[in-house]
């Protein structure tokens, strides 16, 4: 993908598959494709996006978000699923296995040309070389034969410190790229508060604008974030626009930045 002329990147799914095929349709047919992560759950067909994703091939690269780990979580017996889950058909199915596998060897963080993609964010205490060197740890574990132990401890609200070791670590990295939403101006995390910008208390700020951050000079992608909405700055991208809450789906052609959007259905209630 690194020699190709340009790629299309794609906000979160979350299993809108109708939604997903008529975006594909305003979508060059050569394009190669990143999904932002969240490709899964809460819609009505996480199956078949799943199904749909993996069959492109080497056409499509996923970006691991919060709902994968979920679901690997959940098929590794650490976790399971809540009233508003749509993952148990994933696990249920035929072709499980095949599936869950295709995902944990997906990645936490990827890059094109000059561009960086992530689900959620950077910890602003990560310097690019230090989110490269993170981010493979973490995926080198979920590929190897050992992957369900390194998952008994997943969840957790951990925050990063560089004398973390164990499942506080992994927990810490999986936080650090796909859950931080706001942060204070020391670049701490906060993961109680979800809501827009300028409904948040005042010590909180977007990640992406932390004065402290290391990654203020490189080009990076995200979705995660669907109060958020669409984001195109000079070097900040966020493609979650809220696809499952009907909502948009959005993707983006790089590295030209042109913009595409189709407006979907409400197939999840935010506050049922």
């Amino acid at each position: 993908m690194q020699s190709s002329q340009n790629v299309t990147v794609i906000g979160d799914v979350h299993g809108c598959l109708p939604t997903l095929s008529k975006l594909m349709e305003l979508i060059p047919a050569d394009s190669p494709l990143i999904f932002i992560g969240d490709i899964i759950n809460r819609g009505p067909a996480s199956l078949e996006t799943l199904r749909l994703v993996r069959s492109m091939g080497e056409r499509a690269t996923l970006i691991l978000g919060n709902h994968e780990m979920h679901l690997l979580a959940t098929a590794a017996g650490a976790g399971k699923p809540n009233r508003r889950d749509t993952i148990e058909e994933i696990l249920n199915a035929p072709d499980a296995s095949e599936l869950i596998d295709w995902v944990r060897h997906q990645y936490l963080l990827f890059e094109w040309r000059d561009y960086t993609f992530v689900h959620a964010a950077i910890d602003p205490a990560w310097s690019l070389k230090k989110a490269r060197h993170l981010a493979q740890e973490v995926q080198d574990v979920l590929r190897s034969e050992h992957w369900k132990d390194y998952l008994q401890e997943m969840y957790g609200k951990d925050l990063w410190d560089n004398n973390l070791t164990g499942p506080a670590r992994m927990r810490a990295i999986l936080n650090g790229f796909t859950r931080i939403r706001f942060v204070d101006k020391k670049g701490v995390p906060d993961y109680k508060v979800k809501d827009a910008p300028g409904q948040t208390p005042k010590h909180l700020m977007p990640w992406f604008e932390c004065p402290c951050r290391k990654t203020q000079d490189d080009n990076i992608v995200f979705g995660h974030w669907s109060t958020l909405g669409l984001v195109n700055r000079k070097h900040v991208i966020a493609l979650d626009t809220g696809c499952v809450w009907g909502g948009a789906l959005s993707a983006i052609e790089l590295p030209q930045r042109k913009v595409l959007q189709v407006k979907a259905p409400q197939y999840c209630d935010p506050f049922g």
